[in-house]
């Protein structure tokens, strides 16, 4: 089975463009979605009262606990309720990633890679709408985590759109802490993690075009606190 955990805060519009372009998805591959509301204020618990081609699983947070908590309350649901031979993707809300990347995340999961990330650094990928600080503020984290952290084959250390193969955000989960204290940091820390924890790790990128041109919204990144917990996983090696 093919979970694709979507973390949520205030994405409605958004998330009715997700579900629409997972329902024809699913016409092709089958999955079930894990919507992790995180204690949203607007009408994202609607979205769950209507009927799809696929299961959805709607989980709320009472209160905003950041995107980290959010992604663990999906990992534990797909834990309990998975099997070894699942896969686990993982994607922002705000529909800026691609739906149909997945059919290609999974075929590479299935050819023996453990880990596939949706790569904003491969020669044929794209970034649209995005300001020129972002852009800067990506590529100078790319360079400081290949040099501190150099993996082969690995290029986008943040990217959360990512497939795992379940085996090993199970093992993940045994970390009772480790998802405590984090934000949009913690896809760079679940991978340095893996990377550490893993003396063969297969791990792939696949090229995929962001664009923030369909986004509603603003984004929910705290700046300033990303990058200070990016800096504490980078040079206090806190994970």
């Amino acid at each position: 089975m093919i979970y694709i955990v979507l973390p949520s805060y205030n994405e409605e519009k958004n998330l009715v463009k997700i579900l629409n372009k997972i329902e024809s998805l699913n016409k092709k591959i089958k999955s079930k979605v894990i919507l992790v509301d995180d204690g949203s204020k607007d009408k994202t618990s609607k979205l769950a009262t209507k009927k799809y081609g696929f299961k959805l699983i709607y989980i709320r947070h009472n209160t905003n606990k950041g995107l980290s908590v959010t992604l663990e309350t999906g990992f534990k649901k797909i834990i309990k309720i998975g099997s070894k031979k699942d896969i686990i993707i993982t994607l922002d809300s705000d529909n800026t990633h691609p739906i149909d990347l997945i059919i290609k995340m999974v075929h590479k999961i299935n050819n023996n890679n453990d880990i596939v990330i949706a790569s904003r650094f491969q020669k044929e990928s794209k970034v649209k709408g995005v300001t020129f600080f972002r852009k800067l503020m990506s590529n100078g984290a790319k360079y400081i985590f290949k040099i501190f952290f150099p993996f082969k084959n690995l290029n986008d250390y943040t990217c959360n759109y990512r497939a795992y193969k379940f085996e090993l955000i199970k093992k993940l989960l045994q970390n009772k802490s480790f998802f405590k204290n984090e934000d949009f940091n913690i896809a760079a820390k679940i991978l340095l993690f893996m990377i550490n924890e893993y003396k063969y790790l297969n791990l792939s990128e696949l090229p995929f075009t962001l664009s923030y041109n369909y986004k509603i919204g603003q984004s929910k990144m705290k700046l300033i606190r990303t990058i200070v917990l990016t800096l504490r996983l980078i040079f206090f090696r806190k994970y």
